[in-house]
């Protein structure tokens, strides 16, 4: 089984730590990494309602199917030309988003007149889809490093038509320097991405265990950003697109261990892991969820809801 991960390109590193952690499912879970996963996108209900625009693309020839866990989300299952060229994408009256990353604004959910943090937003899906829930309502103070990834951001919040939202260049590690108190606060944490090898297959082998562990002290450091932030009863959504438990589990065990929050319980997705390499965690650690390539369709993805108590 080893053998079969090397084949597909896996450092041996990576190769047993997969292997310890899912046994023969790993080698399913990484066969389905190789096959490019659906395109799917979002409605944009700032500018569109869902019935009009599913007509609209339906008459072109395009086929889909609901994503799950997003009212606004669809997969196509039949696309007779890009669907980035029509007059509808450009006008912004749909967004192409992977299905697990709808989750996290769903999970979050953000109502209008709320005040709303992403804390690594470029470039801009989940913000404009929390700007979509927020109904243009409240606001978002959406905050990244990059500064092409924010050129692109503000391009996509503009395309979309997104008002309620202030872009900050600037790393959400000084999100305390506003004096704000959020009602709710979204992690989409940097991570190492090896739930996403089906568009980057490099991961296989460029990534090391010293990375993994340099993200999990950001997403820490982060985390715990966010949380001194959080008004007391909110609510912060914390997500990555990597499968290492280092970066999901164990840091959602350090917030349990460390902070006076409880996790919710999440509907969509497989529980997260329990015992990690045979390590013991919270039992709690059941109501926050992972999203496998190889029974959601989608990348692998992990999300937690942390209430501040």
């Amino acid at each position: 089984m080893l053998e079969k991960l090397f084949s597909l390109g896996y450092s041996k590193t990576f190769a047993e730590r997969y292997y310890q952690l899912w046994g023969e499912r790993a080698l399913k879970i990484a066969e389905a990494m190789e096959r490019p996963l659906p395109r799917c996108f979002r409605v944009n209900t700032l500018r569109v309602e869902i019935p009009k625009l599913t007509k609209l693309l339906n008459k072109k020839g395009f086929q889909f199917r609901r994503v799950p866990w997003a009212r606004e989300g669809f997969c196509l299952t039949k696309e007779p030309f890009s669907i980035t060229s029509t007059p509808e994408y450009l006008s912004g009256l749909l967004y192409i988003q992977e299905a697990s990353s709808m989750y996290p604004p769903v999970a979050l959910e953000p109502k209008p007149g709320e005040a709303v943090a992403d804390m690594a937003a470029a470039p801009g899906g989940k913000t404009s889809y929390l700007a979509q829930l927020m109904e243009n309502g409240g606001i978002i103070y959406a905050f990244d490093v990059g500064e092409e990834r924010l050129k692109e951001t503000r391009l996509n919040l503009s395309r979309l038509g997104v008002t309620n939202t202030v872009l900050f260049h600037k790393s959400s590690l000084y999100i305390d320097e506003l004096g704000v108190e959020f009602d709710k606060i979204l992690l989409d944490a940097p991570c190492t991405g090896s739930g996403t090898i089906h568009k980057n297959p490099e991961r296989k082998t460029s990534r090391t265990m010293e990375d993994v562990k340099f993200c999990q002290n950001l997403q820490m450091r982060l985390i715990e950003k966010g949380l001194s932030v959080l008004k007391k009863g909110g609510i912060l959504v914390y997500s990555t697109c990597s499968l290492e438990p280092e970066e999901n589990e164990f840091v959602i065990q350090w917030v349990l261990d460390n902070f006076d929050v409880e996790l919710l319980p999440l509907r969509y997705g497989e529980p997260a892991l329990t015992n990690p390499f045979g390590i013991e965690l919270s039992e709690e650690m059941k109501k926050a969820r992972r999203f496998y390539p190889d029974r959601h369709d989608t990348s692998g993805f992990f999300v937690a809801k942390i209430r501040k108590r």
